[in-house]
């Protein structure tokens, strides 16, 4: 049997695991490296979101950069949709900086070294600056 996940119009399953996480990790420190709700980087929180939402998905801790390269996740066309990955480049050489969950219309989630886990409006004087684009969760499992 073959399972397909994500495929719009955006997936409340990551949104609602990625609340969760957000309630057991908030006053936690960003931590280096970080992949429990102890501590969490950007990717350690991402990817334990998505191990929550789809257990038997095969996800395993991931860098930012092997989740920007991942055939699991397909550019998004269009406008985001909840669920998807905001990802934010370093810069030409370096396409793998930070990255974070779309949580709604205006706000994206995730682990800050000056926050730690939190909501971000998509308008925020400092993340909407900086160049970024997003992916989505596509990946057929058997």
């Amino acid at each position: 049997m073959v399972t397909t996940l994500a495929i719009g119009p955006g997936d409340t399953k990551i949104v609602g695991a990625a609340k969760s996480v957000w309630n057991q990790a908030k006053g936690k420190p960003y931590t280096w490296g970080g992949h429990t709700t102890n501590g969490f980087d950007c990717s350690g929180f991402t990817i334990y979101v998505l191990q929550q939402a789809y257990p038997s998905g095969g996800f395993t801790f991931m860098t930012a950069a092997s989740i920007f390269s991942s055939p699991s996740f397909t550019a998004v066309k269009g406008n985001p949709e909840i669920g998807d990955l905001i990802c934010f480049p370093q810069g030409p050489d370096v396409p793998h900086d930070h990255v974070g969950i779309v949580y709604d219309t205006t706000h994206w989630i995730g682990s800050q070294s000056s926050t730690g886990v939190a909501l971000v409006s998509l308008n925020d004087f400092f993340w909407s600056k900086k160049p970024h684009f997003f992916i989505r969760l596509l990946k057929a499992i058997s």
